[in-house]
C-alpha cells in the first residue's frame, strides 16, 4: 500500500516555515515490523511480540528505578508519516475526518504514544510488549503509567451527569476510526522503589 498517497476527500497543507522547538531523540525502538503494512493496528501489551527500547548511551542513567513499574508510556516519532494532511479518509472510507479527530500517524507533529508492558531491563535497554511501530522508530520519551508523585484520582461522581458521557451517543470519546490506543482500564503500576519490593521482584527479570 502507498501510505503517502492522498485519498479521495483528503486535504493537505504545507507546514509553516518556522521551527518552534528543538526535539532530541533519546534512542530507537526495535520491532519485528519492517514496513507499515506489517504493523498491527494497535499494540498488544499482553500478547504482542517482545520489542526492544534501545537508549543512546548518554541517557542510560535516566533508566534508574524503571524496574519498579509494570507498564510504561512510550512517546515516539513516526518518521515515515505524512505531516501535511488536514483531513483524512481512513481506509478510503465514505467519511472524511479532521486529522485531530483521528489517531492516524499522519499529523503535523507525528508523535505517537503506546502503553507497553515492561518485561525486563537490560543495560541501556528495555524489553517490552505492546508496540505497533516500524523497526528503527525514533524514541522521544519514556514515562511510567503512574509514579509515586502522580496525583491521586478524584472521587468518582455517582450522580447522572446533565449530558451524555463522552463516547455515549455524541460521537465524542470512545474508539474512532484509526484509533491505536489500548482499550480498557489503564493497568496499575508495580509499587515504587520505596516499598513493595516483593511484587517488583515477581514481575521484573522474567519474560512473560
Amino acid at each position: 500500500m502507498d501510505w503517502q498517497a492522498t485519498r479521495p476527500g483528503e486535504t493537505a497543507s504545507p507546514l509553516p516555515g518556522r521551527q518552534d522547538a528543538h526535539l532530541v531523540f533519546i534512542g530507537r525502538l526495535r520491532t519485528p515490523f519492517a514496513s507499515r503494512d506489517q504493523c498491527p493496528k494497535q499494540g498488544d501489551a499482553e500478547n504482542g511480540p517482545p520489542c526492544r527500547v534501545e537508549l543512546d548511551e548518554p541517557f542510560w542513567p535516566a533508566l534508574a528505578g524503571i524496574e519498579a513499574f509494570a507498564h510504561l508510556d512510550l512517546l515516539y516519532w513516526m518518521h515515515q508519516a505524512r505531516r501535511d494532511l488536514l483531513t483524512q479518509n481512513p481506509k478510503s472510507g465514505a467519511q472524511t475526518f479532521g486529522t485531530f479527530a483521528l489517531r492516524s500517524p499522519a499529523r503535523p507533529n507525528p508523535i505517537a504514544v503506546s502503553r507497553v508492558r515492561l518485561l525486563s531491563v537490560e543495560p541501556g535497554a528495555l524489553v517490552v510488549r505492546g508496540l505497533d511501530c516500524l523497526d528503527g522508530t525514533p524514541l522521544v520519551d519514556i514515562k511510567p503509567n503512574r509514579c509515586p508523585h502522580s496525583p491521586k484520582a478524584e472521587t468518582v461522581v455517582t450522580e447522572a451527569p446533565p449530558f451524555p458521557l463522552a463516547g455515549k451517543g455524541m460521537g465524542m470519546g470512545g474508539e474512532r476510526p484509526g484509533d491505536r490506543s489500548p482499550g480498557g482500564t489503564p493497568p496499575t503500576p508495580l509499587p515504587s522503589p520505596q516499598g513493595g519490593g516483593e511484587a517488583r521482584a515477581e514481575h521484573i527479570g522474567r519474560m512473560a
